[in-house]
């Protein structure tokens, strides 16, 4: 299970022989990013992606494996790490006390071509909010694209200073049926074509860019998304004839969009990772997309929320303005953290480099009562 649970049980034996995470705030301590486990160095880099004919701009952020590199890599930019600051009620100085693992613009390792996986945010984010998760898919020598998608982003700016904030595309006062139609338009109109005009630029990148040039293997892509990204990357697989795998991280399909036609057959590989309210709801149960027979994967997180596949919970615990010390809150964000990023590694290893996958095929299951 590539030590993710020997590890979860070293986490909670040994979390009390060490300081707590939550020290004063006037110490201003670094929060070190849970490290990899892959055998790479990260490297990372931001792109603009213009697309003309949609009159829209795309920032995509990529991890990558690397041969390292001597700058290393901010969390966040200072306008989007205001404007996190602000959502989550966090201190104004948090993202410059966050370390990352990656380097800024390293050289990419010699030996690919290394397999694709697109990276989805939910609403109301940023792809940065998902660092933990991309450093390790790209040290498993996996290239991580990450696109901002305006305006359900929570803001994007951009390296001329201009910004574009998140802003609702639903009718805000309308019932939730209408509402889920526009959102499931939204996902199909712009969000999924973002996707196929970002895997069209890569693509060109990868044959034209001197940096990029037969560095990616475009023939293994995967896609794994969050709450609306979830959704996005659900359809994505389905629809995008290039993606072979997919993962989906709480998102479902929303009142309206389908009727009552359920589940959604992808045909393709799937992981859907869900808290215990989402499948526990009579409705859905977690069952909204199946993958192909024998390659559809339905994991349950216990205590975990919606936000828990973010770094929210575990940059929350450090950083909140009024924060107290809560070592289980803390403990909880990086076990959920720890288990979410193995499963979806193993996954991608398993369906675009052709790796065994112990802790997704392993059979045995435990019922707790």
């Amino acid at each position: 299970m590539r030590g993710w649970a020997l590890r979860a049980v070293l986490i909670l034996t040994l979390f009390s022989l060490v300081p707590s995470p939550l020290l004063a705030q006037n110490a201003e301590p670094p929060l070190q990013l849970p490290a990899p486990d892959g055998c790479h160095m990260i490297g990372t880099t931001t792109i603009v992606f213009k697309d003309a004919p949609r009159g829209r701009e795309l920032l995509v952020t990529l991890w990558y494996p690397s041969r390292g590199g001597s700058v290393a890599a901010r969390y966040i930019d200072e306008g989007t790490a205001a404007a996190l600051a602000a959502e989550w009620d966090l201190q104004p100085n948090f993202a410059d006390r966050v370390l990352t693992n990656a380097s800024l613009g390293s050289p990419i390792e010699v030996g690919g071509p290394f397999p694709l996986v697109l990276l989805e945010h939910g609403s109301g984010v940023v792809p940065a909010t998902y660092t933990i998760l991309a450093e390790e898919l790209a040290s498993q020598g996996l290239v991580v694209a990450a696109t901002k998608h305006p305006p359900d982003s929570l803001i994007a700016v951009f390296p001329d200073g201009h910004e574009i904030k998140a802003k609702p595309y639903w009718p805000v006062n309308a019932d939730r049926r209408t509402q889920g139609i526009a959102i499931g338009r939204f996902d199909e109109d712009v969000l999924i074509v973002d996707v196929r005009f970002v895997l069209d630029k890569i693509q060109e990148m990868n044959s034209t860019d001197t940096f990029w040039h037969g560095h990616i293997d475009m023939s293994k892509i995967g896609i794994v998304g969050h709450s609306m990204g979830g959704t996005t990357a659900a359809m994505a697989t389905k629809e995008e004839r290039r993606i072979s795998a997919g993962v989906n991280l709480d998102g479902s399909t929303f009142p309206g969009m389908n009727n009552d036609v359920r589940p959604i057959e992808l045909n393709k590989p799937l992981l859907f990772i869900a808290t215990e309210a989402h499948a526990s709801d009579p409705a859905t149960r977690a069952r909204e997309y199946a993958g192909s027979q024998s390659n559809t994967y339905y994991v349950v997180i216990p205590a975990s929320d919606h936000l828990s596949f973010t770094d929210a919970r575990l940059i929350q615990s450090r950083f909140r303005k009024e924060s107290q010390e809560n070592n289980i809150s803390w403990t909880r964000a990086l076990l959920t953290a720890e288990i979410t990023r193995s499963l979806v590694g193993e996954f991608f290893g398993k369906y675009l480099k052709g790796a065994p996958a112990p802790a997704l095929d392993l059979p045995v299951r435990v019922d707790q009562k």
